[in-house]
């Protein structure tokens, strides 16, 4: 009797440390994926109205606010030539997060201007939000352009995905092209 509970013991404590290892490798594992997940799914802290992920292999949208004013139109190729863009920045294993501000014509709806509130202090990446949303375009299911003005947020999410010899033979490629 005294060997049988202590067998069931020794396999509770077995099974509840393998499962605290597969809790902790998953979490260990992936870390970026969940903050890209809250970042998509967080609360709406200074009124943006959409929020958007940027990774050399996902580009995803989420919008927050006026969900019955304005919406915007689909760009699948668009967004795929984002992260094709993006790509060659993957070199580092970095995230960044940038604010704008964007202004809508009242009559058109279409994009007036676009201005940053929080910078990346990438410049490469502050670029790629304004050609991005250069792209932008919205449709407007009450037929009344609301708002005019809001903000988008972006996090770019950058991972190193070759050696240091094979960034520093690309870096070399490019001087060489350029020269």
């Amino acid at each position: 009797m005294f060997l049988l509970k202590k067998i069931c013991v020794t396999i509770v404590l077995f099974v509840c440390t393998l499962s605290m290892l597969s809790c902790t490798t998953a979490t260990k594992r992936d870390p970026i994926q969940k903050a890209n997940e809250e970042f998509l799914t967080g609360e709406d802290a200074k009124g943006e109205v959409f929020r958007v992920l940027v990774t050399s292999d996902e580009y995803r949208v989420t919008q927050l606010r006026y969900l019955d004013t304005i919406k915007r139109v689909q760009d699948p190729g668009g967004d795929k030539y984002i992260c094709e863009e993006l790509r060659q920045y993957d070199k580092i294993d970095e995230v960044r997060e940038g604010r704008v501000a964007v202004w809508l014509f009242p009559d058109s709806g279409s994009i007036m201007k676009i201005r940053p509130v929080e910078l990346t202090y990438l410049v490469e990446l502050d670029n790629i939000i304004v050609q991005d949303l250069q792209r932008w375009s919205f449709t407007f299911p009450k037929k009344i352009v609301a708002p005019t003005k809001f903000e988008v947020v972006y996090r770019f999410v950058l991972r190193k995905k070759l050696s240091d010899d094979e960034i520093m033979d690309e870096v070399r490629e490019m001087i060489k092209e350029k020269s």
